[in-house]
């Protein structure tokens, strides 16, 4: 567990447990839908509509790897969190990164994506890879001021996977990006 400051506000770093489901999917869907009152920088308003994920699909991904929080300490809600799991080749591989839509310009996510690279590169990961869909520049630019590249490579979008929401545009697919690490990330 590590802890961090934003301003007063304290946090700590804890790895979800399944009975997080609950508040995970809260922020997740908060984040990527843009369905609350408050709405985030970046979301995935005109591409993708429904939920982003289930408790059912939490669950899963804590099952199959981790999903890293980033917890307040004053009242235990969660500010933000990342999926990660492990690719054959040693990278990390993140997913789902996100940050409560009222809590987005505090620099949340970039403490997140800080926290998951320390962690990789003391574990000896070569690289950090993660998937995003082409069409979110603005999130794609975010990710290349903090050091990820793309890599050229494009995945098909899961259009007939439920679990990913409901495409809105028949165009959608996904960008491969990398960073490397090295045994000195901070």
């Amino acid at each position: 567990m590590t802890n961090v400051s934003i301003g007063v506000e304290k946090l700590r770093f804890i790895d979800a447990v399944t009975g997080d489901a609950a508040a995970i999917v809260s922020v997740v869907n908060g984040a990527y839908r843009a369905n609350g009152a408050v709405e985030g920088w970046t979301n995935e308003r005109g591409l993708l509509d429904g939920p982003r994920i289930g408790e059912e699909g939490v669950r899963a991904l804590i099952a199959r790897g981790r999903i890293l929080l980033l917890r307040r300490l004053t009242d235990g809600a969660i500010s933000g969190c990342i999926n990660i799991a492990i690719d054959d080749d040693g990278a990390w591989h993140t997913s789902m990164l996100a940050v409560a839509p009222d809590e987005q310009t505090a620099g949340i996510g970039k403490l997140i994506k800080q926290e998951v690279e320390r962690q990789a590169a003391a574990a000896g990961a070569p690289r950090m890879r993660m998937e995003v869909i082409r069409q979110r520049e603005a999130l794609i630019a975010w990710h290349r001021r903090r050091g990820y590249e793309l890599t050229g490579e494009t995945l098909a979008f899961p259009y007939d996977d439920p679990s990913v929401g409901h495409p809105l545009r028949p165009d959608l697919e996904l960008v491969v990006m990398e960073k490397q690490l090295n045994s000195t990330v901070g």
